[in-house]
């Protein structure tokens, strides 16, 4: 004879159930938070390396002596000038003569001359670095480590060290580079230019939580809080809670240390992990 079960019996396993799943649960649980904090932390590590490397790549990029720094209560902007290639100039005599007479004989009008109002010279081989673009870019010529390369702003100024690029084109030995007519008061001692291309500005902004990267805006003397004009404004990572940079002159060179406190709150905000990374970083050095 078959036999089913019981209401009785029912109720006494569904109970039974009822208690191996409220004993078990904690069991559940504790492995997914334990994967969910470590997928918040790994989250935060990501973050501030891509940041960090981003960072660097712009500081390699910098032009000597341009990185500038504001503190603001909590939030801090560090400025550099974006050097998109460098060369050496021709001084003296020599080249092939692709460049007009400026104010000295013919047979050196294919170097850079200070003290001269010139617009012309021939490179001593290729540039280093992307293609210039011109009526966009500067012509840079540092004379010492305290040259200041945002003198002027957005505007070439008698005893300035830059002047706006207007064509790189092929050339014997070289390439004629063609910029508006500037009296650089003095050389670089190793006949080093640059062309800039424009600022870069980092904002670590702790109150509003995002590290933002600035860029296509046009050079101010003084440095901006808020870039106007910026083509390029991107949030590199938010959660940034804290931010410390700090630039210590060196013998060999700058360098730039870095601290970021950066956290993630789980869903309904009760659980935060955080996380301080620290970096140091080499600044391009004046030669």
């Amino acid at each position: 004879m078959q036999r089913g079960f019981s209401l009785v019996e029912m109720v006494i396993s569904i109970a039974l159930i009822g208690v191996i799943a409220v004993m078990a649960t904690p069991l559940i649980r504790l492995p997914l938070a334990a994967w969910s904090d470590a997928s918040r932390r790994a989250d935060l590590v990501q973050a501030a390396q891509a940041a960090n490397a981003q960072l660097a790549q712009d500081l390699q990029r910098a032009l000597p002596g341009s990185v500038r720094l504001r503190t603001l209560g909590p939030r801090v902007l560090i400025e550099m000038l974006d050097v998109r290639a460098q060369g050496r100039y021709r001084g003296g005599s020599g080249g092939a003569g692709v460049c007009p007479v400026a104010c000295a004989a013919p047979a050196s009008r294919d170097a850079l001359l200070p003290g001269c109002a010139d617009g012309c010279f021939t490179s001593l081989g290729a540039l280093e670095g992307d293609p210039p673009v011109p009526a966009a870019d500067w012509l840079v010529v540092l004379a010492d480590p305290t040259s200041n390369p945002y003198l002027g702003g957005n505007v070439a100024v008698p005893g300035g060290v830059k002047s706006r690029l207007v064509d790189v084109l092929a050339a014997p030995e070289g390439q004629r580079v063609r910029f508006a007519a500037h009296n650089f008061v003095a050389g670089s001692p190793q006949r080093r230019f640059y062309v800039v291309a424009g600022p870069v500005t980092w904002d670590c902004d702790p109150v509003a939580g995002t590290l933002r990267r600035l860029a296509g805006y046009p050079i101010a003397a003084a440095q901006p809080i808020n870039p106007a004009g910026a083509t390029s404004n991107v949030v590199v990572s938010d959660g940034v809670t804290a931010c410390q940079w700090q630039l210590q002159p060196g013998v060999l060179g700058s360098t730039l240390l870095a601290r970021m406190q950066l956290q993630r709150t789980a869903a309904g905000g009760m659980e935060v992990e955080r996380l301080e990374h620290q970096a140091q970083f080499a600044l391009a050095q004046w030669r």
